[in-house]
């Protein structure tokens, strides 16, 4: 009798360490499994945070731009320009006098050429813009002793120095607007306007940046100059805005 219970109770213990084995195997696999998905996370995490280290700032901006696409009212050009800057003259100083550019995406100023931009270089850089609009050429033009040459090399200068401390942002060149017959008479070296433009054309395809065909704006339009037949009324803004946006990466934002 003892004997019998002696052989149940060991055949007991067996199928309880049967079953105990059974249940530290399936601890171990899944603590294994576990283990394993936690390290593939950790692993992807620490690529992942690898990869924003090393992505470049300006792609994780354009990430958010993605995003707000289709928020952004066509007609709010401080929120479309919020990451560009205009660079420019009289002309483009009308931005900010009539409202529709902030200070933060303008620097511009009355008399302002390529020949005596240079200066402005570290404003710029302050403001890092993703995309940068020069219209300079009309000064150049008018000073007495401005040439051509000298035009295109204070530009190239101007725009290297730009790209040195700004390698990311997008560089776009306006071409030189028109002006009325009148203005002609009155500055017959304003006559080299389409000179400019077409060496404009060259230099931005040397350069490798964009060249934005805003002459026909004005020339097509003539209703939209000042008296003066040289600088623009406050209705042609929203004009050459539209134009800038149509031919740059910010018209992803509508």
């Amino acid at each position: 009798m003892f004997e019998k219970i002696k052989q149940r109770v060991q055949a007991n213990l067996v199928i309880v360490m049967l079953i105990t084995g059974v249940i530290m195997m399936l601890i171990l696999v899944i603590v294994y499994q576990t283990t394993a998905r936690e390290n593939a996370k950790l692993d992807e995490g620490v690529e992942i945070l690898t990869a924003l280290e090393t992505r470049d700032l300006y792609t994780m901006e354009e990430k958010i731009d993605y995003m707000k696409r289709k928020a952004v009212d066509p007609g709010d050009y401080t929120a479309l320009f919020g990451n560009a800057l205009v660079f420019g003259d009289s002309i483009a100083e009308g931005l900010g006098l009539f409202g529709f550019l902030n200070p933060t995406s303008l620097v511009a100023m009355m008399g302002k050429s390529a020949e005596n931009s240079q200066g402005d270089v570290q404003s710029i850089v302050e403001l890092a813009p993703r995309y940068v609009f020069f219209e300079l050429g009309l000064n150049d033009i008018s000073h007495p002793d401005s040439t051509l040459d000298a035009y295109i090399l204070s530009y190239e200068k101007l725009i290297d120095s730009i790209r040195l401390q700004l390698p990311n942002t997008q560089i776009y060149v306006c071409s030189i607007f028109p002006v009325t017959d009148e203005a002609l008479k009155e500055n017959p070296e304003l006559s080299q306007i389409e000179t400019y433009n077409a060496a404009l054309v060259e230099m931005a395809a040397r350069k490798n940046i964009h060249y934005i065909n805003t002459y026909p704006l004005l020339k097509n339009n003539p209703q939209y100059h000042e008296q003066d037949g040289i600088h623009v009324i406050r209705e042609f803004y929203p004009l050459w805005l539209d134009t800038l946006v149509d031919n740059s990466n910010l018209k992803n934002l509508l």
